[in-house]
């Protein structure tokens, strides 16, 4: 009996290794293709400020040798994750399909093309919309009062930051669902689940901005959004 379960254990473990061996390879592809159209990129790169400030030139500066090549692997890097998001979520599939019922791999196969659209409509959603308003806020100000000086490591580190940020939030209707299917997460509605899912979300706000009581509201209402929209989804599918 023992040696039957090292020998599930191990088989276990190896199909783990492969698949995050899988991820890892598309991931370091994707960068690597990214980062090879740098120069190309950089268009996109400027758009969002160009959008939100359309009659003045962006000139990024650099205050050390490395910093331009820095700036360019860890942009690229943060977009190759952020797009790399829904083919790891089919390599998760793939590694915890064996141990699904019928009726959750059924819930899990359909979800996995919504994952993708998720992600993608999130993409545009940040680039095209967020971007601009968040750069024309917080820089409007500065340019009515002072000089700006924008490194170019600060602001592409920004934009793919929040590039793979907006991939990452896009899956947590998705993930929620998936829970409340295989019953990690309670499928209880009403009054109770509202609680519930209130305090998981103000947690959420409270460790990402610990100092920051408006910050905590405006994070905790963005997530408390994206898990009642994970138990809609469990309840359509």
């Amino acid at each position: 009996m023992a040696q039957r379960t090292k020998i599930t254990f191990l088989t276990h473990f190896e199909e783990l290794r492969r698949r995050i061996l899988f991820f890892l390879s598309f991931l370091f592809f994707a960068w690597i293709v990214l980062f090879s159209q740098f120069h190309r990129l950089t268009a996109l790169f400027l758009w969002p400020y160009e959008r939100a400030f359309p009659d003045q030139k962006l000139g990024l500066v650099f205050t050390s040798l490395p910093e331009a090549i820095m700036a360019a692997l860890k942009s690229t890097f943060f977009m190759a994750l952020a797009i790399s998001i829904p083919f790891f979520v089919f390599q998760a599939w793939r590694f915890l399909s064996p141990a699904l019922f019928p009726h959750e791999k059924k819930f899990f196969s359909k979800t996995l093309f919504l994952g993708a659209i998720f992600c993608l409509a999130s993409l545009a959603f940040t680039y095209f919309i967020v971007f601009p308003a968040f750069l024309k806020f917080v820089l409007g100000l500065g340019y009515t009062h002072f000089t700006p000086l924008l490194r170019i490591q600060s602001y592409l580190a920004f934009l793919g930051k929040g590039l793979l940020f907006a991939a990452i939030l896009s899956q947590i209707p998705l993930f929620t669902a998936l829970l409340v299917k295989v019953g990690v997460l309670p499928a209880y509605g009403g009054k109770r689940r509202v609680l519930y899912l209130l305090g998981v979300a103000y947690a959420l706000g409270l460790f990402l901005s610990p100092g920051d009581i408006v910050a905590q509201i405006i994070i905790a209402s963005c997530f408390y959004l994206l898990l009642e929209s994970g138990y809609l989804l469990s309840k359509i599918f």
